[in-house]
């Protein structure tokens, strides 16, 4: 069963076509993993070295091109009118486009504006594309593609919701492994299992790449730090990051809490990200400058000589990040981006400092902005006595 339904994705491939008429483009030419799946519905959560490409004119039929091996998941989940698969008998590259550039031919003219998402297209293959569509202008439209994903519909909510029910089942299982001497990989383990099972119950076409992070003292210095044999003991500070992630959508809860009874080295530190954290989701809500939000959260750090250890913007837009993915810039809740919030908008709260010889210190949820405010949908304790 799709992810999505019939009615969801043709709201998005028409929004994307009233975008390309009013810019002028002939057809949109998409190439990344997250924004081929946004509008074709094919999840390809990771391309195996082979290109998977989504061609939608502004008018006219519409196709999918991937790998031959990809064959099955691009009949069953496509809602674009034609699924082309190539082989591996020749370079994947130059097979696809040749692909590609016959269906575009179709059209009657090579000299068309033919949008692309230049700002992620590798030079290799940028050149190789140029080489295939020589005549064509090609313009950028990834700008577009952002814009139409900010904003999440009614059934990309439903799915957030669920990774963050997930979300919650996950981090109660990472408790629950926690004793004396247990590796990070025991504990990250336990949690995805527990994601995974209850993806199984709660769903019926669950479809994860879930995954969870369990950093130990100095470790959570490296908040992506994947885990490891790393022991836990009495005293050390723990992150728990749990990130499950349902049809390619993302949810996610952190915390940071210490096992056993934290020194006020660790207690200082921990309280005034608690502050942080709590102000930064108070500030949520529609109209709301993120750049304003990043700058609440420092200002609170500042207050306890902390700003010299951010290492990171406060929080960031929520929804497909799969590992071939980008995030969505308009959506980072940085000093730069002065964006407003808007509702049905999806992102995470984060604040966090890092200090050397002392640890990382990170709380996240995340919120779906309202019409008057924004709700937390990955609700848990933020306060944790092991």
């Amino acid at each position: 069963m799709p992810a999505f339904s019939k009615s969801e994705m043709k709201r998005r491939i028409d929004a994307l076509r009233a975008k390309l008429a009013e810019k002028q483009v002939d057809v949109a030419f998409l190439h990344t993993a997250d924004n081929v799946f946004y509008m074709t519905g094919v999840p390809l959560l990771s391309e195996w070295g082979r290109p998977m490409w989504a061609i939608l004119p502004a008018s006219g039929p519409s196709a999918v091109c991937g790998a031959a091996i990809e064959n099955e998941n691009m009949e069953k989940h496509s809602s674009f009118d034609e699924v082309m698969a190539y082989g591996d008998d020749e370079n994947v590259v130059q097979a696809s486009l040749r692909i590609c550039a016959e269906f575009i031919a179709r059209r009657g003219s090579s000299k068309i504006r033919l949008g692309i998402e230049e700002e992620l297209l590798p030079v290799g293959l940028f050149r190789a594309f140029q080489a295939r569509f020589p005549e064509a202008e090609l313009v950028e439209i990834g700008p577009l593609l952002a814009e139409l994903r900010l904003i999440k519909s009614h059934e990309e909510i439903r799915l957030l919701e669920l990774g963050a029910d997930l979300a919650k089942i996950g981090a109660d299982a990472f408790l629950e492994a926690m004793q004396d001497n247990v590796t990070e990989l025991a504990v990250a383990a336990h949690a995805v299992a527990a994601v995974n099972k209850a993806m199984g119950a709660l769903s019926i076409n669950g479809l994860t790449s879930t995954y969870a992070y369990a950093q130990f003292g100095d470790h959570t210095m490296i908040p992506h730090l994947h885990p490891t044999s790393r022991r836990l003991k009495r005293g050390d500070l723990v992150a728990l990051n749990i990130f499950p992630v349902v049809w390619g959508y993302c949810a996610e809860l952190e915390r940071t809490f210490v096992y056993g009874e934290p020194t006020p080295e660790l207690r200082g530190p921990l309280d005034a990200v608690n502050e942080a954290f709590d102000a930064g989701k108070e500030a949520m809500k529609p109209g709301a400058v993120m750049s304003e939000i990043d700058a609440l959260t420092r200002s609170i750090l500042r207050k306890y000589d902390l700003d010299k250890y951010i290492r990171h913007g406060t929080g960031h837009a929520h929804g497909i990040m799969i590992g071939a993915a980008s995030r969505e810039e308009h959506g980072e809740l940085r000093l730069y981006n002065k964006t407003k919030l808007a509702a049905n908008m999806a992102n995470s709260v984060e604040p966090g400092v890092y200090i050397p010889s002392v640890g990382g210190f990170r709380h996240s949820d995340v919120l779906i902005i309202t019409e008057s405010g924004a709700r937390c949908i990955t609700d848990f304790p933020r306060d944790i006595g092991l």
